[in-house]
């Protein structure tokens, strides 16, 4: 059980739907400054705006988003480290083979 300080109460929880037609590029430089922030792609757009219009930030937790994106930026760098440490150990062993 979650108290009212530990969760956005439902009536709290307002919406703004932003078309970006035309500027697929403009939601993919969103999408990535917000991985590169280890935050959700919502927690980032509130923070510039809050920014722009000279507003301190909200100190927010973080929520769902937040950490999934958190999780799967370190665990994107581990399998990619573990895939280079694996195609390395293939081609030592590949070369050990056929130089016997």
């Amino acid at each position: 059980m979650t108290s009212e300080t530990d969760q956005t109460k439902t009536s709290d929880r307002i919406q703004l739907n932003l078309r970006l037609d035309g500027k697929k590029y403009l939601l993919e430089a969103i999408k990535d400054a917000a991985k590169e922030e280890r935050t959700s792609v919502n927690s980032w757009v509130v923070k510039v705006l809050e920014s722009a219009l000279g507003m301190e930030p909200a100190n927010t937790m973080p929520t769902g988003e937040d950490l999934e994106a958190t999780v799967a930026s370190v665990l994107d760098k581990l399998l990619a480290d573990k895939l280079v440490n694996i195609k390395s150990q293939l081609k030592a062993e590949i070369l050990g083979e056929s130089a016997a």
